[in-house]
């Protein structure tokens, strides 16, 4: 309850994130979740929620949530769009088959048709009484479900409904009233399997915590005495964290590996500092350790990449290995400490990273895109863009550039033909896609500071000079938007338009992103860089951290993330660097 107070918007209500509007969905999941935690209709801390529920309608809640509101009986299976578990049984060959979705997305709604074909709904206790009356004032009887499928609330949405969607939902329901009992057995039969096989290869934590509660559901209505739903109930609290000030609440994600890549980077230029060759040892040691060393048997049923050689956001124990993760612990492990390295690990994450490498020459994410049809035209999840398909990343891409572009310097041997292709067809790929002002637009981060700073390293880490036009015109780009105190700022809104959005004040961490950049980059606009700097060397607190600010991940476009360590590493790399090209000039 503590988190779901902190998290409130000033309206009163909830959204995805601190900076959202206020959003249906949330505050709908939120006002049940704290009813049902004993919290009464009429506490002040909810009641605002309820009568802005009632003022836009509940029925007009995007998917995901018509599909939670059913599991708990506050709406009807029959105002749900068929999630059809026939879809994994159809010819692997087929464009629209699952296995070339994107990875969250399929597993997301793997664990959804298993759920949906037993039409489970929790009993009508007092409380889901009372809710029915409070979520539907009108009365739950008189909700025309079926005539609120399609019904969506504006203001949730990303992606909307296009015609081929909608196409396809009247096909899906004309299956769903034919459909076959034996071939919905067989299929149900298949998801079951394939989630539990997904659950045994990720130390049963699934990709993602949503996934993960979808997966013991789905088992649960399976079998309630599953050894291994009970092992995924168990893992759960993994994915929760606690602290004082914001409360308890479920992270999307685990960040070890991907944070110990880029604190090692940071770290190895400064080894002169107290503390940090211990440091340097023992994060090299730690991200060692979690290299998945093997195949996992049956991964191609799975749909899966053979995961052998990577390293995932996480930790080994995820068993979901990303390009970009590996390719940071790579630059990181041989930044810090080269000969600790062995060479069968560098050969094995080359390996891993060339099978992410799309044909169009950039990197996927967790895989090589698999299908050429534009899929995101049949994206169900309204919520969130651009989560159908993998693509071409500009951070997937310029990671694995400087990666193997490390490999090459300090273990030539690990690079092959394949890999030399790969540098020259990412090369080709990052020029390709820079905007014509000279930015990238990034994915992971907000967004055109973020993917410019990736850009740049690419460019820089394939070869690229300091007179390169590409890079000048990057290099020019982060100068024209050099804020008055020194720093830059980006706002988050322009993720939802794909525009660049000046901030209000300079951000910490996007300053960080713009300075390395421009001195990996050789800029020679040394006023701008000191500016920057100087921004950097003032927002420091006497302890040494810098303040929390807005939030700078993001993923699907809409949901932002608070990555707690950029603050820290980001800038210090940056400052490193500039306190290297001080000196430089200076001699």
């Amino acid at each position: 309850m503590r988190h779901f107070e902190q998290s409130r918007l000033p309206e009163g209500v909830w959204g995805l994130h601190d900076h959202s509007a206020p959003h249906l969905f949330v505050t709908t999941l939120v006002y049940i979740a704290s009813r049902l935690l004993g919290i009464e209709r009429d506490d002040q801390m909810i009641e605002p929620a309820r009568r802005f529920l009632q003022a836009e309608g509940v029925d007009s809640i995007p998917s995901w949530g018509k599909f939670w509101l059913a599991l708990l009986n506050l709406y009807d299976w029959t105002g749900l769009h068929p999630i059809l578990p026939e879809l994994w049984s159809l010819p692997r060959r087929l464009p629209l088959h699952p296995s070339n979705w994107y990875c969250h997305t399929r597993l997301i709604y793997m664990a959804m048709a298993a759920t949906y074909a037993r039409r489970f709904q929790t009993p009508v206790t007092p409380t889901i009484a009372s809710l029915r009356d409070e979520l539907f004032p009108q009365g739950f009887e008189n909700v025309d479900f079926p005539a609120s499928r399609s019904r969506l609330r504006e203001a949730d949405l990303f992606a909307r409904p296009t015609v081929w969607l909608r196409a396809g939902y009247r096909g899906a329901q004309l299956l769903e009233r034919f459909h076959g009992k034996r071939l919905r057995a067989r299929s149900v039969d298949a998801l079951i399997s394939q989630i539990k096989w997904e659950l045994n290869t990720t130390d049963h934590t699934s990709i993602s915590p949503v996934s993960g509660l979808l997966n013991i559901l789905a088992l649960w209505l399976h079998d309630p005495d599953d050894p291994d739903c009970q092992q995924a109930l168990d893992q759960l609290d993994l994915w929760f964290w606690e602290d004082e000030e914001r409360g308890a609440r479920m992270t999307g994600a685990r960040s070890a590996s991907w944070d110990t890549g880029f604190a090692l980077q940071a770290l190895s230029t400064v080894p002169q500092l107290g503390g940090v060759p211990d440091a340097l040892r023992r994060g090299s040691a730690f991200l060692r350790t979690q290299q998945i060393e093997d195949s996992f048997p049956g991964f191609r049923e799975a749909y899966r990449n053979d995961p052998q050689g990577g390293w995932c956001f996480a930790g080994e124990w995820h068993g979901w290995p990303v390009t970009d993760c590996t390719a940071e612990a790579v630059v990181g492990l041989l930044a810090a400490d080269p000969a600790a390295v062995p060479e069968t690990a560098l050969r094995d994450a080359v390996r891993f990273m060339l099978r992410g490498q799309n044909r169009d020459g950039g990197f996927g994410s967790y895989e090589a895109q698999r299908s050429v049809f534009d899929l995101e035209r049949l994206n169900p999840a309204e919520m969130f863009g651009e989560s159908m398909t993998e693509h071409s990343f500009v951070e997937c891409t310029a990671s694995c550039v400087a990666a193997l572009a490390a490999c090459k310097e300090h273990s030539p041997e690990v690079i092959d033909g394949a890999a030399e292709r790969a540098l020259s067809q990412a090369d080709v790929w990052l020029r390709h896609n820079q905007e014509r002002d000279g930015s990238w637009r990034g994915v992971w981060g907000v967004q055109f500071i973020y993917g410019t700073l990736f850009g740049i390293r690419g460019l820089v880490a394939g070869g690229a000079g300091p007179n390169d036009p590409a890079l000048r015109s990057a290099c020019q780009w982060l100068l024209d938007r050099q804020r008055e105190d020194g720093g830059w700022g980006e706002h988050p809104s322009g993720c939802l338009t794909g525009r660049y959005v000046a901030h209000e004040e300079s951000q910490v961490t996007q300053t960080a992103w713009a300075l390395i950049a421009l001195l990996e980059a050789g800029d020679s606009n040394w006023t701008a860089i000191s500016r920057g700097a100087r921004f950097l060397m003032d927002a420091q607190g006497e302890d040494g951290t810098w303040p929390r600010q807005d939030m700078a991940g993001v993923f699907f476009r809409t949901a932002l993330l608070d990555y707690v360590l950029y603050r820290q590493y980001f800038p210090l790399h940056a400052l490193a660097l500039y306190d290297e090209r001080r000196k430089t000039r200076e001699s």
